[in-house]
């Protein structure tokens, strides 16, 4: 039998891709396509205790996401977000002559944003913006981690080696507020809560919970298997501060824009619930992930030209962790291009 790493390949990997990180919504009957290549690598990981070290499996990847917004009237925007979307290409070194990648798609995040204080909002004002955004993730398929596992131990083949997201339905709100200083300058506070009311299966989580259920099936004398055990997703938090600096032309029409957004994620991870009893516990199974802190910097900036003949907008992004717990230091590159239309 192929000797086995246990990945730290996680699905909280990655927070999703923010679209729109203030309270402005999209003018009505207008819409806003994005189309988002994405670029991540990591060596490193913050273990346990916050300490920094090397991560078991090298990773590189590169994801294409989508995004479509409208503006439902002047308030009220709708909006769907496939971020992260489908994986095109990645590289798994798992440090012991083997190669794995990290395919399949992420989920779909269904929702819409309201801003109720602001410009053009029920409650006007100038100076705050303050919007709402209700909405569920719908899952998008997970890819079949058990099927690969035995041509992975017989030495052959590259596996699926960890899912792009949870992978079952959940739903959330996300919360902005602005602070318009001047035209020039606005200070954004966000945050995102995401919950999860239906569990997930132990089986799903990636190809290391693949093998453990075919030690725990050969334990058990196939008598129970990691189907019976299901994932109990914990609340995800995330909080972000960012400063935004904007400077328009009037002739021709172009502004250009520039945040550095300070990025708080936490989660307490994941639990493994209704354990038969008789399971080889915890060494087949652990039943706590434990919990998941990240603190991250995204540097961003835009160009937005506004005369073109389909109204265009470029953004590029970078993102590295600064600090964090069971967190691998991600470093993420990501380009943006919205395309504007009216209907």
């Amino acid at each position: 039998m192929k000797r086995f790493t246990v990945l730290g390949l996680a699905f909280l990997l990655f927070a999703p891709a923010l679209f729109a990180e203030n309270a402005l919504v999209m003018p009505a009957r207008i819409g806003r396509v994005y189309v988002v290549p994405t670029f991540i690598n990591f060596d490193r990981q913050f273990d346990a205790d916050g300490n920094l070290g090397d991560f078991p499996a090298p990773t590189t990847m590169f994801n294409l996401g989508f995004a479509l917004e409208y503006g439902i009237n002047p308030w009220i925007t709708g909006a769907v977000q496939w971020t992260p979307g489908v994986n095109v290409w990645s590289n798994v070194d798992m440090r012991e002559g083997d190669e794995g990648r990290v395919s399949g798609m992420g989920d779909l995040f269904v929702g819409a944003k309201f801003q109720v204080l602001g410009p053009v909002a029920p409650i006007t004002n100038s100076t705050f913006r303050v919007a709402f955004a209700p909405g569920v993730k719908i899952p998008m398929g997970t890819p079949d981690f058990a099927g690969e596992v035995p041509d992975f131990m017989r030495e052959g083949g590259v596996p699926n080696v960890a899912p792009l997201d949870n992978h079952v339905f959940a739903f959330g709100l996300r919360s902005f507020f602005d602070w318009v200083i001047s035209d020039a300058f606005y200070i954004n506070l966000f945050n995102e809560v995401i919950f999860h009311p239906v569990r997930g299966r132990f089986g799903d989580l990636g190809l290391t919970q693949a093998v453990q259920a075919t030690s725990l099936a050969a334990a058990t004398g196939g008598a129970i298997t990691t189907a019976d055990l299901d994932v109990n997703f914990r609340t995800q938090w995330t909080f972000q501060i960012e400063p935004h600096f904007v400077h328009r032309f009037e002739s021709p029409m172009v502004a250009f824009e520039a945040g550095l957004p300070l990025t708080y994620f936490f989660t307490r991870g994941f639990t493994v619930e209704d354990v038969p009893a008789g399971i080889p516990m915890p060494a087949l199974i652990p039943q706590d992930q434990g919990s998941v802190h990240r603190l991250s910097i995204g540097p961003n900036v835009s160009a937005f030209f506004m005369q073109w003949p389909v109204p265009m907008e470029f953004v590029l992004g970078y993102d590295i962790v600064l600090w964090g717990q069971n967190t691998p230091v991600r470093h993420v590159l990501s380009f943006q291009i919205r395309a504007y239309f009216r209907i």
